[in-house]
């Protein structure tokens, strides 16, 4: 382009809606101005060229369209409008084009365009490039605007030519510039752009306030025409918005039109305000009022949009300002240098400016009764003596502005009206807010400014109210446009809940949050409308609509009229939606009854947009968290977290560069910052904050939408999920740290982490499961526990090393809490076997592996071998660190745990004691880990009968522990509920009860009423209802916890056998035997599967399946003769705490028949019974006694029918006491001795073994009745002397000293169980609800029983 000395002239284009009448009053302005133009110049008529007389177009949407047009391809005005209106037939007078989805309009647009494009072009060419190669910089500069998500406050400029100021511009055809600039989401797909890895979705800018390109010509003006003078910029809008009120549903153009023009207005005011000083500079054409009612009718005719032109430019002021505007173009004399185009100072102006009126709400209005009648009662109080400022705020798409719009009708209609005058101003933005306020000044006469209007507000002394509606902008303070008056009312709409702080008064402001259920429900069915019969299930599909969109109103009125203009139903919309979320709350389809521009997403695309970079980096972090609940204490944790080692790298940098926001220059955590961040985010109403449980919260559907735009915008670029996975990983405390502020953390993580790992798929190296294991762990989540090691073990592989190990052991762990031993012990071996190999025996790793699987071969019943691996850790630590290491102490409890299984109740205490010593002496008294290890003891002073020192010590640590860790720490807790159960032991349920119920409270609301430690809590509470009598409350309890272990921990899990045990009897109290059977009879056959016929837990379980079948075969069985077992012990165990040894052995003989009798000789509890009156009598001093009882167990233990795993747990202990009494000479030779079928004995002929009774069960129960009579007498004794402990017992003693086995002589006749086969787990019988049922019930010897 050669030199040009003149001023430059340079013309913009208004974007319209596309909506039947387009840019058509622009074009036809312009076609006066050419008139003009060409008689000034004579020249001949249609030889003006917009490419010729301008050097820079500029345009957005169909403005766009017209820029290209006239300035790419130099066509006249005339030759514009025809193939404008060609285009917008194409699109909207096509017979089917009402029922055009937007992809199949967007397609016709795009022929269209691409048929004019290859008219225009020689070669004819539909792809013709926006920057042609030969004509780079070409004489005519044209552009037009578009927008992406990635950046909502500025437009992206497509240029016909190179620009400086852009290295990078889009590569696109001049069709796919016209596509962008022109997609509104009511009309048009967006368009996609750039290389496969990166595409952008481009759309209209004009929906986001920027349909007007005034700003973008002024300043590419001054960058692409350095040194050069401008003559005059010429702006054409496309009609402006008057006062009209529009009620047929069906114009949904209007609305467009109307609000698209307003955009246009505020932005024209600005520029003139800020051109206003040279004159003839800029020039601004638009037809002020009437056109939108020519746009009232669904297709306009030219000649009516015609006739509204006429009438504009006829008026003299605009006639003149075009002959003027014709002569800066034919003279183009130098106005202003291009470079001063943003200097110039606003000048006060007198502009055409207009009062508004409030709007109307949307006819569909529904809800917020309460919200309005708070307002109401507001603003009727104090009426005349203060002043009157309301707040109402909330996110964007809340109904902010429709309760407003609500509330001035209802105060308007009302009888006397409350307010004399209403004022309503946009106070979107500070320029718009004075050209409202100054409006009002100038319509009444009281000066020309916002502040002349402030000022005659203050001194108004009837009713006003001022409204400033909108007031988002933070840019400026919103305070000094409200009058100072005790008569102002005003009423503020924002996103910014700070301005709460202007309210004059309490209660003078609300939160709007979302709609209530029903008000929701009414609305989308008043929005979709009657169609037909309504289907049954209408109201579920409704509510299941509204729940889905979180009642959030603008997404209901939004679902409700994409309904209405596609005809799709409440299923077709609730399908759609699961796969088409995004799209569907991003796009307004149909015509929605109210005033508000955006859609849902677009509205927060706002608010995310105005954020600064740390907000939104913050956002997009918490986007993958769960969206309520986010600890403050995360980014607290992790900011002073050292950073994590073998984890991706990029998002650690991603994550590193947020949280240098939130840390000193020190590297420290700045809560000042980090105050910043979230207070930048709550002035828009995209979070809350619970300052005082320390917790944020989004919005549900805002944060699905956070997530969606950072997928959108960044595609697979961004490192999301792992990078907040990596800032969970930072703040979880680690697996030992047991504070109480660390387990409230732990817990309040586990949903977060539910939202990043499910499935553990995400977990992407070892660190990071060894992080967050802790969370699952605390919560008893061993499913989700082992799901992310066996993910870290895959990542692993099949290699050696520390990290690898620490897995396998961990999800051993899991393993063997779900029951899985096999599995588990499989993991401990090797995980031991390559530590001794790489490390070394003595090393401490390998000895905690060591301990690791001793503490699994306890739990499968292996005692010999855990036992001989404690020890020998116990010997290394003790050797390697010394004998009050933690290491070492912490190995010393464990062995004691050991010997408590082994029955060696004195070597634990022994153990227990030193432990405790050196804990005393190394941590204090206080320290929880002493106070643990008295626990210990007290549980050994239980087992060894010493219940008063149990107990004081308890009490002591229970009390201690309270001070310490507080009352609801989880060690405290473990300690209320030992406490609780030694209460049990010694029969004082109600104490044990008041007990259960706090821990069990403490439990839920801490750990959750799913975690183990709560479900235990329940099954103890169940226990002392039980026992209390209680059994419908019991019932409460069980079936909840047997359902969810089921579920937690599967059919097999010996706990799940157990809680099934445990109803099972309860269902027995309560008369409901069948239920009970149903229980047992798959229970039985599992253990006998799974844990072996010689289990004591499968004893359990048969002899409580034993009972069921009795009862359904018919034999009377007297329930309470189990409940009456433990009477007696807690009477025995009651004189004994009291110090009662006579009475305690008087009923101890009494309690050996009774459980012979019930039990069975050979059943363990009967063995200890024994063997419990045997030490009484060595106390007391009856010494003949107490060896006669000895020499009885003696026999019971070594006998083949007692069974063996119980053997093998009680033989160390019964050795023990044997040798303290000096009576190891009855020990000589091997620990279990198979016995003969009959055996002499010193105590004589009452210790022959009984044989089993094979007589058919009605024989037997025969038999048994008769002596379970003469048992209840003695068991009623009991229960009388209990109540009077100071009865005689001297009669009781001598009888059962003549016949102290007499009873249980019969009893073991009647009672004796069919013999054991001595099958093992994988060989014992099917045992099945059918083959019980049919034909065996009454046959209980097909079932192995003890």
């Amino acid at each position: 382009m050669s030199e040009d000395t003149n001023g430059l002239t340079v013309l913009s284009i208004d974007g319209a809606s596309m909506h039947q009448s387009g840019v058509m009053p622009p074009l036809l302005i312009l076609q006066e101005i050419a008139t003009r133009y060409e008689d000034d110049k004579k020249s001949r008529p249609g030889s003006f060229r917009a490419s010729k007389t301008f050097q820079m177009i500029g345009g957005v949407g169909d403005g766009g369209l017209l820029a290209l047009m006239l300035g790419q391809f130099g066509i006249s005005v005339n030759d514009a409008i025809r193939e404008y209106r060609n285009i917008l037939k194409a699109v909207h007078q096509h017979s089917d084009a009402a029922g055009w989805s937007k992809d199949e309009r967007s397609q016709k647009f795009e022929a269209a365009l691409k048929a004019s494009v290859a008219s225009k072009t020689s070669p004819s060419d539909e792809n013709y490039p926006l920057i042609n190669q030969k004509e780079e910089n070409p004489r005519c500069k044209v552009f037009v605007t578009a927008m992406h998500a990635l950046n909502l406050q500025h437009p992206i400029l497509f240029r016909t030519y190179r620009s400086r100021t852009d290295a990078d511009p889009p590569k696109c055809t001049l069709v796919e510039a016209i596509r962008a600039t022109t997609a509104m989401p009511d009309l048009f797909t967006p368009v996609t752009l750039g290389p496969p890895h990166r595409q952008i979705d481009y759309f209209s800018p004009a929906c986001h306030g920027f349909n007007n390109p005034i700003d973008q010509v002024r300043q590419e003006a001054k960058a692409a025409f350095p040194g050069h003078s401008i003559s005059c910029i010429i702006s054409l809008g496309c009609g402006h918005p008057g006062p009209v009120q529009i009620k047929d549903a069906k114009e949904d153009a209007v609305r467009a039109v109307v609000q698209l023009a307003m955009d246009s207005v505020r932005a024209a005011e600005q520029t003139y305000r800020r051109l206003a000083g040279i004159p003839n500079l800029y020039f601004r054409f638009d037809v002020p009022y009437g056109l939108e009612r020519a746009v009232l009718k669904l297709n306009p005719t030219l000649s009516e949009i015609r006739a509204h032109i006429t009438a504009y430019v006829g008026q003299e002021e605009t006639s003149d300002r075009i002959n003027s505007a014709v002569k800066q173009l034919v003279e183009r004399p130098a106005s202003i240098e291009a470079s001063e185009l943003d200097a110039i100072l606003p000048v006060e102006t007198t502009a055409t400016v207009w009062v508004k009126k409030c709007p109307l709400p949307s006819p569909n209005f529904t809800g917020r009764r309460d919200e309005l009648d708070h307002m109401h009662a507001y603003f009727s109080s104090g009426v005349g003596s203060t002043s009157h400022i309301y707040v109402i705020y909330g996110l964007g798409g809340s109904g902010k502005s429709q309760l407003l719009f609500q509330f001035v009708l209802e105060c308007q209609t009302r009888s006397p009206r409350i307010f004399d005058s209403v004022y309503f101003v946009d106070a979107s933005l500070e320029t718009t807010l004075e050209t409202d306020l100054k409006a009002i000044a100038v319509d009444h006469k009281i000066g020309e400014s916002a502040a002349d209007t402030v000022q005659w507000l203050s001194c108004q002394t009837n009713r006003w109210l001022l409204v400033l509606d909108n007031a988002d902008d933070k840019s400026f303070s919103i305070q000094k446009y409200i009058p100072k008056s005790i008569h102002a009312s005003v009423i503020i709409t924002s996103r910014n809940p700070e301005l709460t702080g202007l309210t004059s008064k309490d209660s003078g402001s609300k939160r709007i949050e979302d709609l209530e259920k029903w008000a929701a429900e009414t609305l989308l069915k008043k929005l979709v409308g009657s169609r037909g019969t309504p289907p049954d299930d209408e109201d579920s599909l409704v509510t299941q609509v509204v729940e889905t969109l979180h009642c959030f109103a603008l997404a209901v009125t939004q679902a409700g009229s994409y309904m209405s203009a596609t005809g799709r139903g409440y299923q077709e919309y609730i399908e759609l939606f699961q796969v088409e979320r995004s799209r569907l709350l991003r796009e307004r389809k149909g015509h929605v009854p109210d005033s508000y521009p955006w859609s849902v997403y677009t509205t927060w695309a706002i608010s995310f947009d105005q954020l600064k970079a740390a907000p939104r980096h913050f956002m997009q972090i918490c986007s993958y968290l769960h969206y309520t609940g986010i600890p403050k204490d995360l980014f607290t944790r992790a900011a002073e977290a050292e950073p994590l080692s073998n984890v991706d790298e990029g998002p650690q940098i991603w994550l590193s560069e947020f949280m240098n926001h939130v840390r000193d220059s020190e590297g420290r955590w700045n809560p000042i910052s980090f105050d910043e961040i979230i207070q930048n985010v709550m002035s828009f109403s995209l979070l809350d904050y619970d300052s005082e449980q320390r917790l944020l919260s989004y919005h549900p559907l805002v944060h699905e939408w956070t997530r969606e735009a950072i997928q959108f915008a960044y595609g697979q670029d961004f490192p999301d999920i792992q990078c907040a996975l990596q800032l969970v990983a930072l703040s979880t405390p680690g697996p030992n740290d047991s504070s109480s502020a660390s387990v409230s953390l732990k817990r309040r993580l586990l949903p977060h982490l539910d939202s990043l790992v499910p499935g553990a798929v995400h977990v992407s190296s070892i660190p990071i499961a060894l992080c967050l294991s802790p969370v699952y762990e605390q919560a008893g989540r061993w499913n989700d526990y082992a799901s992310i090691f066996e993910r870290a073990k895959e990542i692993g592989g099949s290699g050696v090393g520390w990290g690898l190990d620490t897995c396998k052991s961990n999800l051993a762990a899991a393993y063997q809490a779900l029951g899985r031993r096999a599995e588990a012990l499989d993991l401990q071996v090797s995980v031991l076997a390559n530590k001794k190999q790489t490390l070394g025996d003595e090393h401490p790793s390998t000895l905690t592996s060591m301990n690791n699987l001793a503490t699994l071969y306890m739990h499968l019943g292996r005692h010999a071998e855990a036992l001989d691996l404690q020890v020998s850790v116990l010997a290394n630590w003790k050797q390697t660190l010394g004998e009050e290491h933690p290491s070492t102490l912490a190995s010393m409890n464990n062995l004691a745990s050991t010997y408590t299984h082994l029955g060696r109740h004195a070597d634990a205490l022994d153990l227990e004691l030193s432990v405790l010593a050196n804990q005393k002496r190394v941590l204090g008294d206080e320290h929880p880990s002493t106070l643990m290890s008295m626990n210990n003891l007290a549980t050994s002073y239980m087992h060894l009968g010493r219940h008063a020192e149990a107990l004081d010590l308890q009490v002591s640590v229970l009390a201690n522990l309270k001070q310490t860790l507080g009352e609801e720490h989880p060690h405290t807790l473990s300690s209320m509920g030992n406490l609780a159960s030694t209460y049990t032991h010694l029969g004082r349920h109600a104490d044990a009860l008041d007990l259960q119920v706090s821990v069990l409270a403490n439990r839920k609301r801490i750990l959750g009423d799913e975690h183990p430690s709560t479900l235990a809590g329940m099954n103890n509470l169940a226990t002392s209802y039980f026992h209390l009598g209680r059994h419908a409350e019991a019932l409460d309890l069980q079936v909840p916890v047997l359902a969810n272990q089921k579920q937690t921990l599967g059919d097999e899990h010996p706990h799940t056998l157990m809680s099934t045990n445990n109803l099972a009897s309860t269902y027995q109290e309560l008369g409901r035997h069948a239920e009970a059977t149903d229980l047992m009879i798959p229970a039985v056959g599992i253990a006998l599967r799974v844990l072996g016929v010689e289990h004591p837990d499968t004893s359990t379980l048969q002899q409580r399946l034993e009972h069921s079948l009795a009862i359904d075969s018919g034999e009377q069985v007297d329930d309470s003769f189990h409940e009456e077992l433990d009477t007696m012990v807690s009477t025995i165990e009651q004189y004994e705490h009291e110090g009662r040894l006579e009475e305690a052995i008087e009923h101890g003989e009494i309690a050996v028949d009774a459980f012979s009798a019930i039990l069975g000789e050979f059943h363990p509890k009967t063995f200890t019974r024994v063997l419990h009156l045997a030490k009484n009598c060595m106390v007391f001093g009856r010494r003949d006694d107490g060896l006669r009882h000895i020499e009885r167990a003696y026999w019971l233990i070594n006998n083949d029918k007692f069974p063996s795993a119980d053997r093998l747990q009680i033989m160390p202990g019964f050795e023990e006491m044997y040798s303290h009494l000096g009576l190891s000479t009855y020990l000589a030779g091997p620990q279990v001795k198979p016995v003969p079928t009959e055996m002499e004995s010193p105590m004589g002929e009452n210790l022959r073994p009984r044989v089993d009774d094979e007589r058919p069960p009605q024989a037997r129960a025969a038999d048994a009745g008769e002596t379970r009579r003469t048992l209840n007498v003695q068991l009623k004794d009991t229960k009388v002397v209990k109540d009077n402990a100071t009865a005689s017992s001297s009669t009781r003693a001598t009888e059962a000293e003549k016949s102290p086995n007499a009873s249980a002589e019969a009893a073991v006749t009647d009672l004796a169980a069919p013999k054991r086969t001595g099958k093992t787990a994988a060989n014992a019988p099917e045992t099945s609800k059918e083959s019980i049922r049919k034909g065996k019930a009454r046959d209980r010897s097909s079932i192995p029983v003890t």
